[in-house]
């Protein structure tokens, strides 16, 4: 019976130290008041809003190719010929009109020469033509309508002789009608003079000049095409470019439509860049783009979207479709085949008002930030443009240098109220109540 009451006091001691032992622990652990308020403060970060660029990026990838090409061929006009000697070398740069090849010109020479001679020929008749009537002409007509008029008179005279004398039985009638007949003949003959000297007088007709003229067209057409063949023996580049490929080899049969070689412009390069069916909304000609050649990763280039397919290529369901984008090569590092990297830059803002994406919130097509008001925190209006993912345009509703919060984790704020909460199980406290 004496020993119940100092089990009593010793329990009681013991509950007391107790519970002032968990009491300090859990004030130094967690501090009730104190702690709210620190964790208010570490759920939110301050942003200001700062003026900055935007870029919209669209990536994309191919093979890069010359921007011009063009296939060197021989003349239209050269006949099929053996190829006797190639001028150039892969990588070698050609100007416009370079020659390239050379073909056995045998024989064409001689077509040259006597297409030259009938235009010269044909040339001096007509020339022959337009300065008629000459001295000499007008001479010659005149001596010979002299000589055919003094003809006609000494047969007329015969003719008259030989009448009387017929008349006087003095000569036989067979004379008679031969000297007729030379009479006859002398006057066609005078006729015929007088008519060719009225022919030299009044010079060549129109007629006779229009034909010469035309004969001359047609040799000088006969020259310029002998010409031209004999000229097409070398075979000459179209283009100004490098070298690109070699198409023949000496001891070939050629014509007109044999590519002898590849003639390329890589002073600027193209990118056939393979563009995702999604993106192709936002491409646009004349749009910037960043190309990065798989051969040289540490060097990025500056390029333009020029042109943009409208045909998809289709392999598998999947369609794709192509941007053609020019790059400079002046150091000609790219070369015909390589492969390489892209950003199409869609759209580019600079200097505009931006926040980072996180600190905005769009809900359909209302955006809000949180803003402190005295100590509460609250929702506030914006309007928001573009954004690349990493920072959000502000277009209206804060001005440069305003703070806005970006609230942290939830998880994080329900992992301190559970401490502070109590860090041991209800039982144990509650035990001791």
């Amino acid at each position: 019976m004496k020993k119940g009451p100092k089990i009593i006091l010793i329990l009681a001691i013991v509950i007391v130290v107790g519970g002032g032992v968990v009491y300090a622990l859990r004030e130094k652990i967690f501090p009730a008041k104190a702690a709210s308020t620190t964790a208010a403060a570490a759920a939110y970060t301050k942003v200001k809003v700062v003026k900055g660029n935007i870029s919209l990026l669209v990536a994309a990838s191919g093979k890069l190719e010359p921007n011009e090409m063009t296939t060197v061929r021989p003349d239209s006009n050269m006949p099929t010929r053996k190829l006797v000697r190639i001028l150039v070398v892969e990588g070698q740069r050609v100007a416009v009109g370079q020659g390239v090849a050379e073909v056995d010109p045998s024989g064409l020479d001689l077509d040259l020469a006597s297409a030259r001679a009938n235009y010269e020929s044909q040339k001096a008749k007509l020339e022959n033509l337009k300065a008629r009537p000459t001295k000499q002409e007008l001479a010659q007509a005149a001596a010979s309508l002299a000589s055919a008029k003094l003809t006609l008179q000494q047969a007329t005279d015969t003719l008259e002789n030989t009448k009387a004398l017929v008349a006087k039985d003095l000569s036989p009638k067979a004379q008679l009608a031969d000297a007729e007949r030379q009479r006859d003949l002398a006057q066609a003959r005078y006729d015929s003079a007088v008519l060719d000297a009225e022919n030299v007088k009044e010079g060549p007709t129109a007629d006779l000049i229009q034909a010469q003229e035309s004969a001359l067209a047609q040799a000088d057409n006969a020259l310029q095409k002998a010409r031209l063949i004999m000229g097409s023996t070398t075979i000459r580049s179209p283009a100004a470019g490098v070298i690109a490929e070699m198409l023949v080899k000496v001891g070939d049969l050629v014509g007109p439509s044999t590519a002898i070689v590849t003639v390329v412009d890589n002073d600027t390069m193209v990118l056939q860049a393979q563009v995702n069916e999604n993106d192709m909304g936002q491409l646009r000609v004349g749009q910037n783009a960043d190309v990065i050649p798989s051969g040289f990763p540490d060097l990025t280039l500056t390029g333009t979207v020029t042109q943009i397919d409208l045909r998809a290529q289709v392999s598998g369901n999947v369609s794709t479709y192509y941007a053609s984008i020019k790059v400079p090569n002046k150091g000609g590092k790219l070369l015909w085949g390589m492969s390489a990297d892209c950003e199409i830059k869609v759209l580019e803002l600079t200097n505009v008002l931006t926040l980072p994406a996180g600190a905005v919130k769009t809900s359909g097509t209302t955006s809000q930030v949180n803003i402190l008001d005295g100590d509460k925190v609250v929702p506030w209006d914006v309007q928001v443009g573009a954004s690349d993912g990493v920072r959000t345009q502000i277009a209206a509703g804060l001005d440069e240098g305003e703070e806005v919060l970006i609230v942290q984790k939830k998880a994080a704020a329900s992992s301190t109220q559970a401490r502070q909460g109590g860090g041991f199980p209800g039982g144990m406290l509650g035990g001791l109540h």
